[in-house]
């Protein structure tokens, strides 16, 4: 049997990836909620500012018809004041029209300022719920950090002690291996190796531990005795044999 080199070197990469990954799967799920939580209060932070854009412009609408409702009042008063210079009364009658004509003008302007009074004060308060809410998200984010934070730096401190030995793992193996591997990876992170799996009473049941679909006994008989990359037919991993495992090192999934 040839010195088998190529596959073991795979494997100490496989290993270190397979563990990379699994650390990575419990950071996500310790910052699951941290993130959560964060992207609430991204959106809580654009609803506020909704609301006070949105506020802004109601009391701008508001002071605008204030004031043509102040400017009209102003010539209503104008208007009654010249009802005692009038000469006749077809005088008299023109400037009560155009008194009137001006109240119900006033009365529709102040009806509608209402309604945007009561639409501002509707968004003040969702505004001031929204800020409200935006404090307990703050507080929980906190907290949720706080109780995080000695774990999520043990598993990231660990990640980058295994980015650093990949680096070193991968100059153990040949290049166009190499390259296999990382295309391999792109599509399976962590999970680039499966191991042929067989009883050794029955070799014409070869299965790949990484889709269970069959193998030949050729796979086999390729692994044992030449130092070269066989792959699964059906997933496209890197197959490998238990017995190439060093006995201290956990089996790759």
């Amino acid at each position: 049997m040839s010195v088998q080199t190529i596959v073991p070197a795979l494997l100490a990469l496989h290993k270190i990836d397979h563990d990379m990954q699994e650390f990575r799967s419990r950071l996500a799920a310790l910052l699951k909620d941290q993130v959560a939580v964060e992207n609430n209060i991204v959106h809580l932070r654009e609803n506020i500012a909704e609301h006070e854009s949105a506020g802004r412009k109601l009391q701008a609408a508001i002071s605008g018809h204030e004031l043509d409702i102040a400017s009209r009042q102003e010539r209503i008063e104008k208007m009654r004041q010249s009802l005692n210079t009038t000469k006749n009364n077809r005088e008299y009658s023109a400037i009560l029209v155009q008194i009137s004509a001006e109240k119900a003008e006033v009365g529709k302007i102040e009806k509608v300022a209402l309604e945007l009074m009561q639409q501002l004060e509707a968004n003040t308060k969702s505004t001031t719920e929204a800020m409200a809410q935006l404090e307990k998200a703050q507080a929980s984010l906190a907290d949720t950090q706080k109780k995080n934070s000695e774990q999520v730096g043990h598993v990231k401190e660990l990640i980058s002690r295994l980015e650093a030995g990949r680096g070193h793992a991968l100059g153990n193996v040949p290049p166009d291996a190499r390259r296999q591997y990382e295309r391999i990876h792109q599509k399976y992170p962590g999970n680039v190796m499966a191991a042929a799996e067989f009883d050794h009473d029955d070799l014409e049941n070869v299965t790949c531990g990484g889709c269970y679909m069959s193998l030949n006994v050729e796979d086999v008989n390729v692994l044992r005795g030449r130092d070269e990359i066989r792959k699964c037919n059906s997933c496209g991993r890197i197959l490998y044999l238990n017995e190439m495992l060093n006995a201290n090192a956990v089996q790759p999934t």
